[in-house]
């Protein structure tokens, strides 16, 4: 039974996990194409992994487990320093958090990007303070983003 519960909440961080990644993020702009959003979420994502991928090229930590790397495309992938999963997801949550400023989308968002956040950690993807730097990435893009379209 335990062993069940664990495969189930393994499964469930994972699909959780995805949320965050790149796919997600192309297809919330695709959903938006229409919108007056489209334009800040298309700079924020490019904005979000530019900042992740500066820091990368400049401090490289090892993830929890750690991956080999052959190249410098793969380094910057095998480093893990900041969480470019939670970098997203906590941008869109804020950023749709200040857009539909109503509490119950407000409390989706927020659980939604800490379910992303602890997945990284749970997965062995990243430590907290990995999660800690996507955080201030997200919210310093969504900051950047308001200050150049609201």
């Amino acid at each position: 039974m335990k062993k069940t519960i664990q495969k189930q909440l393994h499964e469930f961080l994972r699909d959780v996990t995805a949320m965050g990644g790149l796919a997600a993020s192309v297809l919330i702009i695709l959903l938006f194409i229409s919108s007056p959003l489209l334009i800040p979420l298309i700079v924020g994502s490019i904005l979000t992994a530019a900042f992740v991928l500066l820091i990368r090229i400049f401090y490289f930590k090892n993830r929890p487990k750690k991956e080999e790397y052959q190249n410098f495309w793969e380094k910057i992938d095998a480093s893990s320093f900041p969480s470019l999963h939670t970098a997203r997801i906590v941008f869109l949550a804020v950023l749709f958090s200040v857009y539909f400023s109503n509490v119950y989308s407000t409390t989706l968002f927020t659980v939604t990007a800490a379910l992303v956040s602890y997945s990284r950690v749970y997965l062995q993807k990243h430590d907290w303070v990995d999660v800690a730097g996507g955080i201030v990435v997200g919210v310093v893009t969504y900051f950047i983003v308001a200050k150049l379209f609201f």
